[in-house]
């Protein structure tokens, strides 16, 4: 009964306001625990689905130093060693993940991509690339998507699920001592990653010039290089995550009592538990808004963020996609360039003799690639076409 009646009592408010959306992210006079811990409560389900026990799940401020610690020095490492480096590992990673049959689906595909470039390039795992097993790699890539799914709906998960996707994954990652819970990084890094590489790919691969230059050239500077008639690669990014956010919303909750006055608290706490207060950002509303971005808001444009045509509200809220305050993504200006250099790689491949790019219908998410294939040339005679979402 009491479960039934805090459930019963649950309250959602929805922000799709600037101010509303920064003052939930970032209170202003709450403590680092206070948002710890707004934001481990709507991610238990990511406990149940997957046993993380990282910052995102955890109201613990030492977890939280120890995990972004850990986060900047990896980020660090991967600096250090190089684009060039970065890049190289991009392009052997795209090699690695071609089919080997006539056909691979393209979501598969940029999973298995971004995988390698995540194990060996970021987290620096002790393997190479050519021992990275592309069936290890497919079925702990489609058992993160089942289980993402799975965490949001009430219903028991089968229980034979984690400890397969665990197996598969510590057999691509052996150092226990390194990575006693992979899933702590791999998800953060992986899950959100390769969605915004596929979009990517997917928006530029009829138009890749401005990708191919960056090929050419991995630098920041030609990362955010731009003419009179083409958008910098950042712009092409910062678009896609604009469109395409990889949380289109963020949560965050809080516990309060019920009768804070009338009735004492340990009888209310045994009766009705407490009363979760669940708030929402609202950030695809946000960054879609026709009021914030003009009637062409739903457009894929990535000269909109000119600097002659940028206003002062958009500018403030471009980087939404990777959270907003204290707690912001640690990653947010490596990961854009990270991704424009896979999202390269995978461009130049795809534009050889051998492989090529079929467009589906649509541009999907985690799932919703219907259509979407890398064919080897000689097998087929299609050609790629140009999603009708543009």
């Amino acid at each position: 009964m009491r479960r039934l009646i805090a459930l019963h009592l649950e309250r959602l408010s929805i922000h799709r306001t600037i101010p509303a959306l920064q003052h939930l992210l970032n209170p202003p006079n709450a403590s680092s625990q206070d948002i710890l811990t707004s934001r481990a409560l709507p991610n238990a389900r990511l406990i149940r689905a997957f046993a993380l026990t990282n910052t995102f799940v955890s109201r613990d401020i030492g977890v939280h130093k120890a995990f972004v610690g850990r986060a900047m020095s990896l980020l660090k490492a991967a600096t250090e060693r190089g684009w060039s480096h970065f890049q190289n590992i991009a392009i052997d990673s795209v090699e690695e993940a071609l089919p080997h049959a006539d056909k691979k689906d393209f979501d598969a595909f940029v999973q298995d991509v971004t995988m390698r470039v995540a194990l060996v390039a970021i987290l620096d795992i002790d393997v190479s690339l050519e021992e990275l097993d592309s069936e290890d790699i497919h079925v702990v890539s489609t058992l993160i998507t089942l289980l993402w799914s799975l965490s949001k709906k009430p219903d028991p998960i089968p229980a034979q699920l984690l400890p397969r996707l665990n197996y598969h994954l510590r057999r691509l990652i052996h150092d226990e001592n390194a990575y006693p819970n992979p899933l702590d990084f791999v998800i953060p890094i992986w899950e959100t990653m390769w969605r915004v590489i596929a979009t990517s790919v997917a928006y530029a691969h009829n138009s890749s010039h401005i990708f191919s230059k960056l090929h050419s050239s991995p630098t920041m500077d030609q990362f955010r290089y731009f003419d009179s008639t083409h958008p910098s690669v950042e712009w092409f990014v910062t678009e896609v995550m604009r469109l395409h956010p990889p949380s289109k919303r963020i949560a965050r909750a809080s516990l309060t009592p019920l009768f804070p006055i009338s009735l004492p608290s340990n009888f209310t706490a045994k009766l009705f538990g407490p009363l979760l207060r669940r708030e929402c950002a609202d950030i695809g509303s946000v960054l879609r808004s026709k009021h914030i971005w003009g009637m062409d808001a739903d457009t894929f444009e990535p000269l909109r963020f000119h600097s002659n045509r940028l206003t002062w509200e958009q500018e403030m809220i471009k980087s939404l996609p990777f959270g907003y305050g204290r707690f912001k993504c640690v990653a947010a200006s490596w990961a854009p360039m990270a991704a424009g250099i896979v999202s390269a790689a995978i461009l130049e491949r795809l534009q050889g003799s051998d492989f090529c790019l079929v467009a589906g219908k649509s541009i999907g998410g985690r799932e919703g690639w219907s259509g979407w294939s890398v064919v080897a040339v000689a097998s087929s005679s299609l050609t790629s076409q140009g999603p009708e979402s543009r």
